[in-house]
């Protein structure tokens, strides 16, 4: 009798422990289902329309898509910071930023120290007329656009591929006027007859277009002008080095964002067309 009791003690005991731990399991999940690691993302805020700040608030190409990215990844809470540009990178190194955003391509120096995920924009160049003027005209090479006047800021990519094709051809040079005007006053300059072409961008040519209504008209760059001016077409997100788990995670929602259209989306709002990267390339 003393043995049944005993035997049926226990099993009272082992099933109210089955319940509570039952009981607790849900509890336990949603726990963890809640628990989410902060990844701070920080931005230079320019340039437009990839980043930039408006009434105290960031916004932007970058911007919105790397909140679209974050959303396929609920175990992250995203923060967006800006700071100096120069103080993007050794704040990745430090582990104080996780993420950099600003429209940032490789290079050497940049691969052999940081992280870079799957292209998020796939970019172009375009020669830059007053759309009136009868010397517009596609450039597959420096020598194109010889006799003509630029503007340019010193230590630019397109400025100082001018330079050294001006060193190298001095009986066919380009005039360079060097300038600390800001983008949209050295469109108006070409818009005015101040200067003859401007290499910018496309997507921020068509982005300033639709913003201020010039009067310009872009011609494409190809050939060697083309390699030059954009030996590497993309750009990219950007993490510390060994932050291998999470550039891992980002790559997996980009191409989600890109597949659901919702990058395509994001492109068209501050450009004329799609730039999103295919993956296929």
């Amino acid at each position: 009798m003393r043995k049944r009791k005993y035997i049926l003690g226990v099993l009272a005991i082992a099933s109210l422990a089955l319940t509570t731990v039952l009981a607790s399991q849900p509890r336990t999940v949603e726990a963890k289902s809640n628990k989410q690691e902060t990844i701070t993302v920080v931005t230079g805020g320019e340039p437009r329309p990839f980043t930039f700040e408006e009434n105290g608030k960031l916004k932007g190409h970058n911007i919105e898509l790397v909140k679209a990215v974050f959303k396929k990844l609920p175990q992250y809470k995203l923060k967006i910071v800006r700071t100096d540009f120069k103080a993007i990178f050794p704040g990745l190194s430090s582990g104080r930023y996780q993420v950099a955003v600003n429209n940032l391509a490789k290079n050497e120096e940049r691969e052999k120290n940081y992280l870079f995920t799957d292209p998020i924009f796939k970019n172009s160049y375009v020669v830059i007329f007053n759309k009136d003027s009868k010397i517009a005209k596609k450039a597959q090479s420096w020598s194109d656009l010889a006799g003509l006047s630029t503007v340019g800021s010193p230590g630019v990519n397109s400025t100082t591929a001018i330079e050294d094709y001006n060193k190298t051809n001095p009986d066919k040079t380009i005039t360079l006027n060097y300038s600390a005007e800001d983008l949209k006053a050295q469109l108006e300059g070409v818009e005015s007859g101040k200067y003859d072409f401007l290499v910018m961008d496309k997507p921020m040519f068509e982005y300033y277009q639709k913003e201020y209504k010039l009067n310009l008209v872009g011609k494409n760059v190809s050939g060697d002008l083309e390699k030059q001016l954009l030996p590497e077409p993309y750009s990219y997100f950007v993490l510390a080095k060994d932050d291998t788990k999470l550039a891992k995670e980002i790559n997996k929602a980009l191409k989600e964002v890109v597949k659901d259209g919702t990058s395509k989306k994001i492109n068209e709002k501050y450009f004329d067309q799609d730039y999103s990267p295919s993956y296929d390339d």
